[in-house]
């Protein structure tokens, strides 16, 4: 048996193996981390295997099944197999693999964590400790036990629930965590002074490695358990505990780490430069008073002057990456004023951080990365200078305008020899890292403001001349003139235009005078000015994919300046009255208000979407300025006065806006008519009836109401490609229109115009194009906004039959596709699923909206709402579980519909067929589970109250529903478990699992109760024995206080009664199984 499984072994890990073999070789030795009567087995191939794979397989086998079946092995062998692992890895780990080693050292980290609360007598720290001074080969192995112990107790890796994680985690941070925090720093001030002994040189290695690991670990533990979000790169402050006071105030310690850096090749030294940030960062209320936290600050200030002044080692890129994030977090945990006090240490200090950020600025090849970490120290330092109170002197003045100017300039430089090299490149093409960095900038920008405009102005105005100075020379249109000169001062000018319009958009985060906005006006007339040369050099119509990257990257500054300008000048929170601003401006380009801004603003967007129709980033980005430009209500009213947004709102279409139908996004389609109902319905003077605003989309759908009355042209044809291409659009723009219909005025004047000449073809739509996803879901999706009554837009008069029409007219829809796509579409997301979430949706709205009395329609013998029920009820079960859970969009219509029809539609679901009726109470079930993140523990808040009401329903037994009521008792005769396995399950969820929702899940468990007391005395049985025996007592305690004072009814106040007596419960519970 075992030189078979070392062969498999070698299948599986070894590099001369094909998939196929892989494959197989994992699947037959599966059965070792999956069956639990195997452990003895793997602990048999590590004993008596000397094949590295098979080692390695059966440390990961172990791993895996006393992870997954912790349960089912007895204290003794959990203790057993924690003595051997330690055992073996005294006696063999310094011949072993490091994979073999790092996977045994894996399992007894996690069989410490699991069994933590078992055995409070054993000391972890002096077990592991007897490694540190056998040898040093058993050091390095006794560090990374260290290392893993404080990652697994860290970080919750085998799913237990957040609260015993937690728990654990505390525990071991009280009892463990500063003794390793001391061996590591013990150890590594040892290396680094030389006091360890003679030792090789791959040894002083890896103990380096595994010590500033360590410490590294140790001070990133997850202290208070706040760091729920692993994907921040800086965690802020660092919560250590009182006790650490003692280690972090000794100067030992950061001489240590500094030490270390020094005399430490990278990446190690990089590792020590992290150590200090940590160090650095910890929590201001850690030290007693302002002398020992001031007395820190001097100690953390001279190691960061130390290390400037032999900054050589900076020139390694990892070195010089952490000493950035180092300077910013001084910044962010220490005060300017604190740093004051700390005199000529403070006054060397600023003074060498502003050297290492221009000549970092100038020369450093990686400083790209790097920037934004320089650039948000000395923002903060300047956003500080207001709260000075005459601690002396911050010598900002000094250094601030040198370092922001150099930043500009730099990136000025960098544009200008990337064009020159590669003219077709865009230097600025990582926008989202530029805008960081930019919005870093600004505040430098703002301080000491006219010299950074002059020093501003004084680029921009040379690159404008020779500007114009190429423009006399030739035709300067795209393909014309001195390409190469003309694109790099395009990307120059592009990048001016970024830095004014971060500086303009920063007018808020500073104190603003009447020089400041004038200023502001100077910089802002020079990119108006800007826009002349554009327009000049924009491409024909529709040819715009031949232009330039310059170009495009200049047209996209300007809608980044324009963005911040409307933050800080034009927005709701904005100052309206700026008359300093508006006098530069009239003097400069004849703009003298703010309805002329908006007017070359709204022009500038308008014209991009004609001319920059396929470019995506430009056509997105103007639409988003259009839109927000219309979000506002002052903004709002003042676009509906301009020239170019009322012939936008007479004349709009493909004919007039290009991107409708060239732009590789059809959402911007909706977005824009959104944007244009908007400003229409804005305006209270009536001077555009909204028939005349729809009176565009009249011949398009004329044109397909003809083609699609006639059965002939359902054949494949030019015709019907015509057609389906002119639906598409339409019905996209005709959804932005509806979202746009805020109230019952507009909606019912949509809706007016909408029925009856127009929506009953979409249902013919619907039957030649049921299997052409490209169209089905435009038309369901706009069905489902136009069923929406947000905010209540959906109120006809008494005496119309709009809201019932409404409904059957989806109805006729969700049936027509419904009856095709069960047939024939192929089980896919695209072809089936994607359609059917959006059924589910649109019978949500339409049930809960509120518009239809839907007993009228089973009262006048109408088949529309059974029909409706019918058909997306077959759609919803024709979707297995496991598929309807791994698609969030088609579960997020499933079980909102379920709530709905469980709350008013119960009778309903009670006569449906019994293995139907099981199989929604079976989906329920399964979405009850989803209670801990990342799950949407919304779907299990909706399956709990989906349940409630069916609890309800059978719990008050009304009369009138005795039908109803003897089929649901033929469901439960067919299915006895049923309700008892959903009580379980949620007494069980909610004593063991996180469970933040536990009111929610609390709101079926009475009537469950009721209505199922044998099942409910058996569960109380299972779940009291499943205990140790000195457990049962107090659970069975538990258990008797649960249904103290409350009675046999599902009244309100009874209810609330049984939620705080289930909240007790559980924490009494959780507090002596986690005791």
């Amino acid at each position: 048996m075992l030189a078979e499984v070392e062969a498999l072994a070698a299948q599986v890990y070894g590099s001369a193996t094909s998939n196929e073999q892989r494959a197989e070789a994992e699947r037959q030795l599966s059965v070792f981390s999956s069956n639990p009567d195997m452990l003895d087995q793997a602990r048999m191939i590590l004993e008596t295997s000397q094949q590295s794979y098979a080692q390695h397989l059966a440390a990961t086998a172990m791993s895996k099944l006393l992870t997954a079946h912790w349960g089912r092995f007895s204290a003794q062998q959990r203790i057993d197999m924690r003595s051997y692992v330690m055992t073996f890895l005294a006696n063999k780990g310094p011949s072993l693999e490091n994979f073999v080693c790092g996977g045994l050292v894996t399992l007894l980290a996690r069989i410490t964590k699991l069994g933590w609360f078992e055995h409070p007598s054993q000391d972890v720290t002096k077990d592991v400790s007897q490694f540190l001074t056998v040898s040093v080969d058993h050091c390095i192995i006794g560090l990374q036990i260290y290392n893993e112990m404080v990652s697994e107790m860290n970080i919750n890796k085998t799913g237990l629930p957040l609260a015993i994680h937690r728990k654990k985690s505390v525990s071991f941070r009280d009892k463990s965590l500063l003794q390793i925090f001391q061996v590591a720093m013990q150890t590594l001030g040892q290396l680094v002074s030389g006091s360890y002994g003679q030792i090789a040189s791959n040894q002083d290695e890896k103990l380096r490695e595994q010590c500033l690991k360590l410490t590294l670990a140790c001070l990133s533990y997850d202290f208070f358990g706040t760091s729920s979000d692993e994907t921040t790169e800086d965690v802020g402050t660092v919560q250590v505990p009182t006790n650490w006071r003692p280690l972090i105030e000794d100067q030992n310690t950061m001489a240590t780490l500094l030490q270390a850096y020094n005399t430490s090749a990278a990446p190690r030294s990089a590792q020590a430069m992290e150590c200090l940030s940590q160090l650095a960062s910890v929590r201001r209320s850690l030290f007693p008073n302002q002398e020992t936290r001031q007395a820190f600050l001097q100690r953390v200030l001279t190691a960061v002057v130390a290390v400037l002044r032999g900054s050589e080692r900076l020139g390694e890129e990892e070195n010089f990456h952490e000493f950035c994030r180092l300077l910013s977090r001084v910044k962010s945990n220490f005060q300017l004023g604190e740093m004051i006090k700390c005199g000529d240490v403070y006054q060397e200090l600023i003074q060498l951080v502003a050297q290492f950020t221009v000549q970092s600025l100038q020369s450093c090849p990686f400083a790209s990365n790097s920037v934004y970490y320089l650039l948000q120290l000395w923002s903060r330092m300047v956003t500080s200078v207001a709260y000075l109170k005459g601690e002396g002197e911050s010598n900002l003045d000094r250094y601030v305008p040198e370092v922001t100017q150099t930043y500009i300039l730099s990136k000025l430089q960098s544009a200008q020899q990337l064009l020159r090299a590669n003219p077709n490149e865009d230097p600025m093409e990582n926008e989202e890292q530029l805008v960081d960095q930019l919005d870093s900038a600004s505040p430098l920008c703002r301080y000491q403001y006219d010299r950074t405009a002059e020093f501003l102005l004084n680029l921009f105005d040379p690159l404008v001349a020779k500007l114009q100075a190429l423009a006399t020379q030739g035709p300067v249109a795209a393909g014309g003139g001195n390409q190469t000169e003309i694109q790099v001062v395009e990307g120059e000018l592009a990048w001016l235009v970024y830095i004014i319009g971060a500086v303009v958009g920063a007018r808020g985060t500073s104190r603003t005078s009447e020089e400041h906005e004038q200023l502001d006006g100077d910089l802002c007339a020079r990119v108006f000015q800007t826009i002349r040369w554009v327009e000049m050099r924009q491409p024909e119509q529709g040819s715009a994919g031949s232009s330039s990257a310059t170009l495009k990257r200049l047209e996209l500054s300007l809608l980044y300046f324009f963005q911040y300008f409307r933050k800080a000048y034009i927005g709701e929170q904005a100052n309206v009255s700026s008359p300093n601003l508006y006098q530069r401006l009239t003097e400069r380009v004849g703009v003298s208000d703010n309805l002329m801004v908006m007017n070359v603003i709204v022009n500038k967007a308008m014209s991009n979407l004609k001319v920059w129709s396929r470019h995506e980033e430009i056509v997105d980005k103007s639409l988003l300025l259009f839109h927000e430009l219309a979000s506002g209500y002052s903004s709002s009213k003042t676009l509906s006065k301009l020239e170019v947004v009322t012939f936008s709102l007479r004349s709009h279409g493909p004919q007039h806006l290009p991107f409708l139908t060239e732009s590789g996004n059809p959402r911007h389609r909706t977005t824009f008519y959104t944007t244009l109902t908007r400003i229409l319905l804005m305006d209270d003077q009536g001077h555009m009836e909204f028939d005349a605003f729809m009176a565009p989309f009249t011949p398009v759908l004329q044109h397909l109401q003809a083609f699609l009355s006639n059965p002939a042209n359902a054949a494949p044809g030019p015709a019907r490609e015509e057609a389906r291409g002119l639906l598409m659009g339409v019905l996209r723009d005709l959804r932005g229109v509806c979202v746009g219909t805020p109230n019952r005025r507009a909606y019912v004047a949509f809706f007016d115009w909408l029925y009856p000449d127009y929506l009953p073809m979409f249902v013919r739509a619907a039957e030649i194009w049921w299997n052409d996803a490209a169209v089905t879901t435009p038309l369901l999706k706009f069905v489902a906004e136009l069923a929406h009554n947000k905010c209540q837009r959906i109120a006809f008069d008494c005496s119309s039959p709009n809201g019932i029409l409404l409904f059957r007219e989806a109805s006729r829809l969700l049936v027509t596709y419904g009856q095709h796509i069960l047939t024939g579409a192929p089980p896919t997301y695209k072809d089936k699923y994607k359609g059917v979430s959006i059924c589910l949706l649109i019978l949500s709205r339409a049930l809960s909206g509120g518009y239809c009395n839907l007993g009228v329609f089973e009262l006048y013998g109408d088949s529309a709402l059974s029909e409706a029920l019918n058909i997306v009820l077959q759609l919803s079960l024709s979707i297995p579980v496991s598929e309807l859970m791994a698609y969030p969009k088609v579960m997020r219509g499933y079980f909102p519909l379920q709530e709905i029809l469980c709350h008013n539609h119960i009778s309903y679901l009670c006569m449906l067929e019994s293995p139907v009726f099981i199989q929604i109470v079976s989906n329920i079930q399964y979405g009850l589970k989803w209670v801990n993140p990342p799950h949407d523990i919304s779907v299990s808040s909706e399956c709990a109250s989906a349940l409630y009401h069916i609890v309800e329903f059978r719990f008050r037994g009304s009369k009138k529903e005795q039908r109803a009521l003897a089929a649901l008792q033929s469901h439960i005769d067919a299915n006895p478990q049923m309700f008892g396995q959903l009580l379980a399950l949620l007494l069980e969820t909610v004593v063991y699992d996180e469970c933040p929702n536990q009111w929610a899940l609390s709101r079926p468990m009475l009537g469950l109760i009721l209505t199922n007391e044998e099942a409910y005395e058996q569960i109380k049985r299972q779940m009291i024995e499943a205990l140790a025996p000195d457990r049962r007592g107090q659970m069975e305690a538990a258990f008797e206080k649960l249904m103290t004072g409350v009675l046999r009814n599902l009244e309100s106040r009874n209810r609330d009664k049984f939620t705080q007596n289930l909240t007790a419960f559980r924490q009494e519970v959780k507090a002596f199984l986690t005791a």
